[in-house]
């Protein structure tokens, strides 16, 4: 079943609000759908190592909770509810084109398009400079870059890999800057792009969120 950028964009915003809203079983239930959605639609190396580190991650916000005080219950609930939410993020971004995106928030959003496009080039700076970091490190290793020793070492050591990588950002950002004004970037950035109708899929999917998003209000009266 294939759907609009619109809806998923939707999804995903409504996925926010859900984890605040729905039991924990549910919650849990979504974590699962997610995880399988993100294997289904992009089962490479990348997509496991994301997720091992959303797990990663989440383990180590719970224990921050513990550390400070927070009851065991809570502190679970909390990361699944930061899991979910980011979860569903990835699986935008794996099953969504960034002109899509942001073709989705100019026409159905009304955002601007000077927003939609900052939001969208962050997106898809995140990924490129994960690659880059992994270039770098690769280089400067081959150079003799090594991170044993105590921590102010690693952190003198990783100075090598940073520069680098700042610079090779800054110039990457620059000839985007650069190909923005020579392409003419304004209003009608978007309008060559044709709007993607929403099908039979899209209303059947808008239809069960809008009943999970009322979730409240309808199980006081069953």
């Amino acid at each position: 079943m294939k759907l609009t950028a619109f809806t998923k964009i939707v999804v995903t915003i409504l996925i926010t609000a859900w984890v605040f809203i729905l039991p924990v079983q549910a919650v849990g239930m979504l974590l699962v759908l997610e995880i399988v959605s993100l294997l289904c639609i992009k089962h490479d190396k990348m997509a496991l190592t994301a997720i091992g580190g959303l797990t990663v991650f989440t383990g180590l916000m719970i224990l921050l909770q513990l550390v400070c005080g927070s009851k065991l219950q809570v502190a679970l609930f909390g990361g699944l509810r930061m899991m979910v939410m980011t979860m569903s993020f990835l699986c935008l971004l794996a099953s969504t084109r960034i002109q899509d995106i942001a073709k989705a928030l100019v026409d159905r959003f009304h955002l601007s398009v000077e927003y939609a496009f900052m939001l969208t080039t962050a997106l898809r700076f995140v990924p490129n400079f994960l690659k880059d970091s992994e270039i770098t490190l690769d280089a400067q290793t081959c150079r003799g870059y090594s991170n044993r020793g105590s921590i102010i070492k690693r952190f003198k050591a990783y100075i090598t890999v940073i520069r680098p990588l700042v610079m090779r950002a800054v110039a990457k950002s620059e000839t985007l800057a650069l190909s923005m004004e020579l392409k003419g970037f304004g209003k009608n950035t978007y309008k060559n792009m044709p709007t993607e109708p929403l099908g039979i899929g899209d209303f059947f999917v808008l239809l069960i969120a809008v009943v999970l998003s009322t979730y409240p209000f309808w199980i006081k009266r069953i």
